[in-house]
């Protein structure tokens, strides 16, 4: 989280639909399933592996609450989310990223 410039916690909604849009790790220890991570993995570890994806969206939802790391530009962040409207995203938290310099 140091390499962190602004980190914004959004509840109840989501970005990206799909597996498509998530960013896996190979032989990641926390990786489970074909696009999430570890439901028990902690916060720190997700921001952890986020830094060395380049991923700036951490999910934490869907129907067995696991983890996810997506990458998106930041500037489209409100159409994503608008564009999600249609489905019931009220159990979804997201953490939006600004890295400094990676």
């Amino acid at each position: 989280m140091e390499h962190a410039i602004n980190i914004r916690r959004m509840t109840g909604i989501d970005v990206n639909y799909g597996t498509q849009s998530c960013i896996n790790i190979d032989n990641c220890p926390e990786r489970e399933g074909a696009a999430g991570y570890n439901k028990n993995t902690t916060l720190s570890r997700m921001f952890e592996l986020a830094y060395q994806t380049k991923a700036n969206i951490i999910a934490k939802g869907g129907p067995n609450a696991k983890w996810y790391l997506k990458k998106i530009n930041l500037d489209t962040i409100d159409e994503k989310i608008n564009k999600q409207r249609w489905r019931d995203t009220s159990r979804i938290t997201l953490w939006v990223i600004e890295w400094g310099i990676i």
